[in-house]
């Protein structure tokens, strides 16, 4: 099981990465008042808040997406928004890619619009672990979003610094604006 032994809440929508210092740079840089809720290896829950709106912000690691969602699907949650990284042929590095359900994709929209966060929704890209999360939530019924950034560009060969913030930055900011900008419930204290 992914979650073994875990007691604690989870709210409706919760931000998912795969990388355990990804998801310690989130916490640290966009989620207020964080709480440890979990912690099992690479796997490891905090609640908090953006904004003034709940956010459980969950780090996977090497937990692959079919016993993730499932479990996930089975605690109350009913949407994902996944942070992570991708290579793309066609999009310069830095780029924020979108892609995932309609409802999610134009409150994103929206929402990188009056942030002023630029993106490009498609689905031509290299981020298995993103593909197989939506072909699993979509098979859970789940609303799954994914906010990738060009790390690496496969035609010049280009990647991006090793600097985990500074690549995070327009996706993140984004991703915490989106369910920030929607009130859900504040998480248990």
């Amino acid at each position: 099981m992914f979650l073994t032994g875990f007691s604690g809440t989870l709210l409706q929508y919760c931000i998912l990465t795969d990388d355990p210092m990804r998801a310690k740079i989130l916490v640290a840089h966009h989620l207020e008042y964080a709480e440890p809720v979990y912690e099992n290896g690479d796997v490891f829950i905090y609640n908090g808040s953006y904004n003034g709106s709940g956010i459980s912000l969950i780090s996977a690691g090497s937990t692959p997406p079919p016993s993730c969602v499932k479990e996930l699907k089975s605690l109350g949650v009913s949407g994902l928004l996944y942070i992570g990284d991708c290579s793309s042929i066609r999009h310069p590095l830095r780029t924020v890619i979108l892609n995932g359900d309609s409802a999610l994709l134009d409150r994103a929209k929206k929402e990188a619009s009056q942030i002023d966060v630029p993106i490009t929704i498609c689905d031509n890209f290299t981020a298995p672990y993103a593909a197989e999360l939506h072909e699993q939530a979509n098979q859970y019924g789940l609303s799954a979003l994914s906010i990738l950034t060009v790390s690496k560009n496969l035609r010049t060969n280009e990647e991006t610094e090793n600097n985990p913030r500074t690549r995070l930055y327009p996706a993140a900011t984004l991703a915490f604006e989106l369910l920030g900008s929607h009130p859900h419930p504040q998480p248990e204290q």
